[in-house]
């Protein structure tokens, strides 16, 4: 649901409903995608992603095993982000990484 940017963003219990938002969220999400999000806007939208995926929720819901599975393919999502960003291997040192452009090889 969009909520005005002075209105808090609300966990919804329900992992099935669409999790609350931000314009600014949204105008981030959209500027990650076209490739002109400024370096505040990509963070923006990795925050707000990990938030909207319950990373660091509890994926467990009383009473409903296919909500806890729902909610656990979400959890998921969201600690494959912060495994990408923290901890997978790669071949390029890190100091490199931010330097690399769309599409470079090496």
């Amino acid at each position: 649901m969009l909520r005005e940017p002075d209105d808090p963003l609300r966990s919804n219990p329900d992992p099935l409903a669409r999790p609350d938002y931000h314009e600014a969220d949204v105008q981030s999400i959209r500027a990650c995608y076209n490739s002109t999000a400024s370096p505040e806007q990509q963070r923006r939208a990795l925050d707000w992603m990990l938030w909207a995926f319950g990373t660091h929720d509890t994926s467990w819901r009383p009473g409903s095993a296919r909500a806890t599975d729902f909610a656990e393919g979400r959890r998921h999502a969201g600690t494959t982000l912060v495994y990408m960003i923290k901890a997978a291997p790669s071949k390029t040192d890190p100091d490199k990484i931010a330097v690399r452009t769309a599409g470079e090889q090496k």
